[in-house]
């Protein structure tokens, strides 16, 4: 499995790059998100009397040169692809019958076309085979309303919270390589090549106070948008 760069400068710039653009031959523009995310804080840093280690500035320097003309299209696509496994993950624990990644589509289309917004179930799977070894990453994002908080009056910070979204993603990761719906040949729903943490990776130990995060919250189906049960909305295995 490939490793997430958590060793980065700034980690949760590289996290974000790698989800953005996870595949073998996006690794250019992966590190140049995360040098274009420092470009302005390194500024800032220097102009208040600061020095950046020289091996960190020119890693990020180097890093930096690839184009990101897509970006818009691939913020959309994780969001859509965290929406889809939210949902799938959510099927698998109460109507395991439903759960699989087409079906999951029908019910983010669903809602797209609810909300009036871009959402065809072709351009759906086409987010998922594009974000598929990130999508577990882009799961605990969307699980936690798609931002990080902190809570200083428990000395609770935003660096504690990337920390406990990462162990939540792995544990999306772990069921996501594991589970597989009751049906003959079915498969797991990420793939072996799936983006995971260090192998010697754990996290920090929890504060008293600190708010519930580093854990996967209960999660229903959104049921006022399941699709009729049928031939099409029922796949017999996750592909």
């Amino acid at each position: 499995m490939p490793v997430l760069p958590v060793d980065y400068p700034e980690p949760f710039a590289a996290v974000l790059g790698t989800m953005l653009y996870p595949n073998e031959g996006d690794a250019a523009q992966r590190c140049a998100f995360a040098a274009h995310c420092l470009a302005e804080p390194i500024r800032r840093f220097e102009a208040a009397g600061g020095a950046l280690a020289y091996n960190d500035l020119s890693r990020i320097v180097k890093d930096g040169g690839a184009r990101l003309d897509d970006l818009d299209q691939r913020w959309w696509g994780g969001a859509v692809v965290g929406e889809l496994f939210k949902i799938l993950f959510a099927l698998a624990n109460h109507n395991p019958e439903r759960a699989s990644w087409e079906y999951s589509a029908r019910i983010v289309e669903k809602y797209a076309t609810t909300a009036k917004v871009s959402g065809a179930r072709t351009s759906i799977m086409a987010a998922k085979r594009r974000f598929l070894t990130v999508a577990h990453l882009w799961g605990a994002y969307s699980i936690r309303g798609r931002k990080l908080r902190e809570r200083v009056e428990v000395h609770y910070h935003y660096a504690d919270d990337f920390e406990s979204f990462l162990t939540e993603a792995e544990i999306l990761r772990k069921w996501g390589q594991t589970w597989k719906a009751d049906a003959a040949k079915a498969k797991s729903p990420l793939p072996a090549g799936t983006w995971a943490m260090p192998e010697i990776w754990t996290p920090a130990p929890r504060k008293p106070g600190w708010p519930p995060t580093g854990m996967i919250p209960g999660i229903l189906p959104p049921h006022d948008l399941l699709p009729p049960p049928g031939r099409r909305g029922r796949p017999r295995r996750v592909r």
